[in-house]
């Protein structure tokens, strides 16, 4: 693919390992397994991944823009890597990275209220990650979260929220659940929110959500696509046919490689999807809505970022 957009990638150097603590790194030692795990390293001797390598992998796996998150739950783990870290991460390379700062709901509202403010003017962040389980509290918590979106409806910045099922751990998945993300697109109309991981296993309440919303999208990050038809196969259908403008790629690099999710996802558009007796062949234009034009709009890039939303063509090529 050329023009790729990669909606969901973590940093994985040593401040951030210091920073996220336990449950995230013992969740990366569990994608680490794989030996096609770029965090294969990780896993094998606990050597960390410094910036200048994970640019290197992103764009050899033809990425042309990444969205680079942080996750902050300092008042649940006592654990937090400063956003101020994640807005220089990102500015290093600005031709690649559009950084996403984490903010902790159970903090202080006047503080996290003010973070918002200092991440967008002071450190060029763009948009939000909340991860519910990690940071423990439910998404549609009207004292606690709701001041930190309206402040993101202000700014025109996207929130992108962990949902489903997580290998996070010390931490439970109740609050997960996308149906939550129900109740604040309906409060916040206009703001853009992202659901990732497909929302596994509660993948129908996920579709439900973003056919309802015109602002919420869906990432497929952190699954390969083998796994993703063999027991959600509807999925791949309605990314195809019913809406299509709703879905946006994300890996979850680095326990997903891009170029990996991409070359396994290849057979499908290849081969096409069987459904109903039939297979139906992947439409191009939906391709290319997947792999960047949805992420274009999902990101607010036209407002946020002008220069970045058309720089690039999209561009199918052979795996």
């Amino acid at each position: 693919m050329q023009g790729v957009i990669d909606i969901h990638t973590h940093p994985f150097t040593e401040e951030t390992v210091k920073g996220q603590g336990l449950s995230y790194t013992e969740a990366h030692a569990f994608f680490g397994q794989s030996p096609k795990s770029p965090s294969h390293h990780w896993y094998k001797d606990r050597t960390t991944t410094p910036i200048e390598k994970s640019v290197a992998e992103l764009k050899a796996d033809d990425v042309d823009l990444a969205v680079v998150v942080n996750m902050n739950a300092c008042v649940t783990w006592n654990s937090c890597l400063p956003n101020e870290y994640i807005g220089k991460y990102a500015a290093q390379n600005p031709d690649l990275y559009l950084g996403f700062a984490g903010i902790d709901p159970n903090s202080d509202r006047k503080g996290a209220l003010a973070e918002v403010d200092r991440c967008v003017k002071d450190y060029g962040i763009v948009g939000l990650k909340f991860h519910p389980a990690y940071q423990n509290f439910f998404p549609n918590d009207r004292e606690r979260a709701y001041p930190l979106y309206e402040k993101c409806v202000e700014y025109g910045i996207p929130v992108l929220f962990h949902t489903g099922a997580t290998r996070m751990t010390r931490c439970t998945i109740k609050t997960c659940r996308p149906e939550f993300l129900d109740d604040v697109a309906t409060d916040f109309p206009d703001l853009r929110i992202i659901m990732s991981h497909y929302g596994w296993p509660w993948t129908q309440e996920a579709l439900a959500v973003i056919w309802r919303h015109q602002h919420v999208y869906m990432d497929l990050s952190g699954w390969m696509p083998t796994y993703i038809f063999a027991h959600e196969p509807g999925v791949f259908q309605y990314m195809n046919s019913v809406f299509p403008e709703k879905f946006v790629f994300g890996s979850d690099y680095p326990a997903i490689s891009p170029k990996v999710w991409i070359e396994d996802f290849s057979k499908f558009w290849e081969n096409g999807l069987e459904w109903g007796g039939k297979v139906r062949k992947f439409k191009e234009e939906n391709l290319e809505k997947f792999f960047r034009t949805n992420a274009i709009e999902a990101l607010n890039l036209k407002k946020l970022r002008p220069e970045l939303a058309s720089r690039t063509e999209f561009k199918i090529l052979e795996y």
